[in-house]
C-alpha cells in the first residue's frame, strides 16, 4: 500500500472557523455598502415619499370664490378650475376623490371657500347647495313692455337687447300678427346662471312656455289663439274658480259670434290704466278693441300663466254670457245669463267704485 496515496484519498474536514469569519466579513461588506447607498440616495428616498403624498389643504377654508362650470366640462377641467382658483392645493387632491365618488357634475356657477380639502370640494359639487343663481320673478298678466322693464330692473339686461333678441319672431316660432312677443314670455320665477344674456334668456323663457303648452299637447306655433284668449282671462279673472267661468263666458260668446266686450282689451289698445273704460276708448278702432270688433283681438294683451291657459282650454259648464266684479278688493264676481241680471250686477259694481274711488284711479 502506498501510504502517501492513502493519505491523499482521505476526506478533508471543513474548517468551521474560517467559514464564520467569511460570513462576518460578508455582512460587514453588505452593511458598509448599505451605509454608502443610504448616504448616496437618502435625498432621493425622501423625494420618492413626497411624490406619493398628495398636497391637500386641511381646511377650514378662506374667502369664497365663484367657479363657472360650462356644459361638457370633464372632471379634469373642473379639477383645474378649482386648483387655479386656490380652492384646492393640488390637482390630485380633488381629482382622486372625483374618481372614487364618480359624481355627476352639473354646469353652472358655484361658490366655494378657498383652501379646503379636495374631498370637501367634491362634496360641495355633489350637494349643489352652493350653486349661484340670479333670480327673475315675473308675475302673470304683464305686457311685453312691462316684462322687458322688469328684466332690465332685475337682471340688468336692457330692453333694447331683449328686443334685438326677439327681432325675428317667425324664426322663434312666434306667429303673432301684431308683430310683438306679448303672451309668449312665460311668467314664472326663473333661476338663472350669472351672466345670462338676452339671447339665452329669450330661449329659456320660450322653452318654459313650451313646457306649459306640452302639458296640453300643443306647441308654440299652434298656440296663438289660445294665448290670446288666455291673456284676456288672466286680466279679467281674480279668483281661481272664476278663471274657468270667465273662460265659459268668452267661449259662449265666441260660439254665437257675440263681441267679447272685454275692458282689458280696450285698455291694452288705448293704453288705459283705469279699471273702467270710457265711451271714447270703447269706440277706438284699434285691433285689440273687442267692443269694436267681434272675435278675438289681433294678439295677446299680456303674458298668461298656467292657470289661465288651463282655463282657456277647459271652460266649465254654464250658460253665462256676462260677468262683472262687484268687489275689487275681494275679487267677488257675479256671472249672469241675461242682460237684465248683468245690469243689476253692474249697478252693484258702480256703487262699490263710488265708495272706493282709489281703486279706479
Amino acid at each position: 500500500m502506498d501510504f502517501d496515496t492513502e493519505i491523499e484519498k482521505r476526506p478533508r474536514k471543513k474548517r468551521r472557523g474560517g467559514g464564520l469569519i467569511a460570513v462576518v466579513v460578508s455582512l460587514s461588506i453588505l452593511v458598509g455598502a448599505g451605509v454608502l447607498v443610504f448616504n448616496f440616495v437618502g435625498g432621493g428616498i425622501q423625494q420618492l415619499v413626497d411624490r406619493f403624498t398628495v398636497a391637500d389643504y386641511p381646511g377650514p377654508g378662506g374667502p369664497e370664490v365663484e367657479i363657472t362650470i360650462v356644459e361638457g366640462s370633464s372632471g379634469e377641467d373642473v379639477a383645474r378650475l378649482l386648483l387655479e382658483a386656490d380652492v384646492v392645493q393640488s390637482f390630485d387632491a380633488v381629482y382622486q376623490p372625483m374618481l372614487d365618488l364618480n359624481p355627476t357634475i352639473f354646469p353652472g356657477t358655484y361658490a366655494f371657500p378657498t383652501q379646503i380639502p379636495g374631498l370637501t370640494a367634491v362634496e360641495i359639487l355633489i350637494a349643489r347647495e352652493n350653486r349661484v343663481y340670479e333670480e327673475l320673478r315675473l308675475r302673470e298678466g304683464l305686457t311685453i313692455t312691462q316684462t322687458l322693464n322688469e328684466i332690465e330692473s332685475q337682471l340688468g339686461i336692457s330692453a333694447e337687447d331683449m328686443l334685438e333678441a326677439l327681432g325675428d319672431l317667425e324664426s322663434l316660432g312666434i306667429a303673432n300678427p301684431a308683430d310683438n312677443a306679448d303672451g309668449y314670455l312665460f311668467p314664472a320665477t326663473y333661476r338663472l346662471d350669472p351672466g345670462v344674456d338676452a339671447d339665452q334668456l329669450v330661449g329659456i323663457m320660450l322653452d318654459r312656455l313650451d313646457d306649459e303648452l306640452a302639458k296640453h299637447g300643443l306647441n308654440r306655433e299652434q298656440a296663438h289663439e289660445l294665448l290670446t284668449l288666455a291673456s284676456i282671462i288672466q286680466l279679467e279673472a281674480r279668483l281661481e274658480p272664476d278663471f274657468y267661468k270667465v273662460s265659459t263666458v268668452f267661449n259662449n260668446r265666441l260660439d254665437i259670434d257675440m263681441p267679447l266686450q272685454s275692458d282689458a282689451t280696450v285698455n291694452y289698445g288705448t293704453q288705459g290704466e283705469k279699471v273702467t273704460t270710457t265711451d271714447e276708448q270703447r269706440a277706438d278702432p284699434n285691433p285689440y278693441n273687442t267692443y269694436f270688433y267681434r272675435g278675438l283681438p289681433i294678439g295677446p294683451i299680456g303674458n298668461p300663466g298656467g292657470l289661465a291657459i288651463e282655463a282657456a282650454l277647459n271652460p266649465v259648464e254654464g250658460d253665462w254670457l256676462y260677468f262683472v266684479s262687484v268687489n275689487l278688493a275681494t275679487g267677488e264676481t257675479v256671472f249672469s245669463e241675461t242682460l237684465a241680471q248683468h245690469e243689476r250686477a253692474v249697478l252693484d259694481f258702480q256703487a262699490w267704485i263710488r265708495a272706493n274711488p282709489s281703486w279706479n284711479e
